[in-house]
């Protein structure tokens, strides 16, 4: 069965900013690569070679990336130039995927690992959820004693499982997906001024009949805001380990650290919790629960809890700071 993995990557990120008033949120760093291209490395790892992205703000940048990382892989672009919901970011997709094709959606800014394996064989839709102690700021799952679902809710006051909804969803077959979606729109169904992608998994199994069921994924980080990017980099470099492609030079590492190819440190101690895009160079400087996107430049600086954009000179500055693309910070050393 030919299988398409749909990613919605088109929204601006506002808290995000100011990474995000010059990178799409998809393409902010954690763990020494851009979000996104963690997704596609997860589902690729499972043999799916079919990708269709839904762009947006931004849409240039990241297609030009990702087509340069993945020559091998079969990318194609939807573009959502109106910000409508996610109901409506899946809809612009609907001409580029096979009715027959079997459909992965996985939301571009879920962070997760799962055994897909069995999941993309499977014959009826499959919603994956990850449980939480508190649901109440998730969309979750209602399930029957036989496990399928019985409705999707946004948000519960009183929620009746703790099955909340990442957005890692399979479908044996696009088209049921898309005529929902059609209905959703046509019919101008919206939550909170949106056209939800669970309303029309909603509309699938209380109108069209549609049995669904639930698989749980292993790990869920969430990356909404500045500072769940720098927890949620702390937790993917913990799992993949010290990863030292850069040149070190009389520096001290403090696992677990990524350091990209191309990058440099030189007389620093650096970690836990350190990732270092390719260009970046480092330089007498004490650095931990730090990002560092593409070229930046870090002298006799102590810094945490910090992240850099792409090409950002930093001199000797102290504590935490969250600067955007292209910006330079000099700072007061009291040594």
């Amino acid at each position: 069965m030919s299988i398409t993995c749909l990613v919605p990557a088109a929204g601006k990120g506002t808290r995000m900013r100011p990474l995000t008033h010059t990178l799409p949120k998809a393409m902010l760093p954690v763990a020494g690569k851009p979000m996104i291209f963690h997704i596609i490395d997860q589902v690729a790892s499972f043999g799916i070679e079919n990708f269709v992205i839904v762009t947006g703000y931004l849409r240039e940048l990241m297609e030009e990336e990702l087509l340069s990382a993945y020559p091998n892989l079969k990318i194609k672009f939807a573009y959502q130039e109106k910000q409508l919901g996610l109901g409506h970011a899946l809809y612009q997709a609907k001409e580029l995927i096979p009715p027959s094709s079997g459909l992965l959606v996985v939301y571009g800014d879920t962070l997760f690992t799962a055994d897909l394996k069995p999941v993309i064989q499977s014959s009826i839709p499959l919603i994956g959820v990850f449980e939480v102690a508190d649901p109440r700021r998730f969309g979750i799952i209602e399930i029957d004693r036989e496990g399928y679902i019985t409705n999707f809710v946004e948000k519960p006051e009183k929620p009746l499982t703790n099955l909340t909804l990442p957005g890692v969803n399979f479908f044996p077959e696009a088209k049921p997906l898309f005529h929902a979606l059609e209905i959703l729109m046509r019919r101008d169904i919206k939550t909170r001024g949106e056209y939800q992608a669970t309303d029309a998994y909603g509309l699938m199994v209380r109108e069209m009949g549609i049995r669904m069921r639930y698989f749980k994924l292993n790990t869920w980080e969430d990356a909404g805001t500045l500072a769940s990017l720098i927890e949620t980099n702390a937790i993917l470099l913990s799992r993949q380990g010290n990863i030292l492609k850069g040149e070190i030079h009389n520096s001290q590492i403090h696992p677990p650290v990524f350091v990209s190819a191309g990058a440099k440190v030189e007389d620093s101690q650096i970690g836990p919790y350190v990732s270092l895009s390719s260009g970046t160079v480092v330089r007498q400087s004490q650095l931990k629960n730090f990002i560092a996107d593409k070229e930046s430049r870090i002298e006799r600086c102590e810094l945490q809890n910090s992240i850099l954009g792409r090409q950002v000179e930093v001199v000797g500055a102290q504590g935490e700071l969250v600067l955007g693309d292209h910006s330079y910070y000099r700072g007061v050393r009291h040594d």
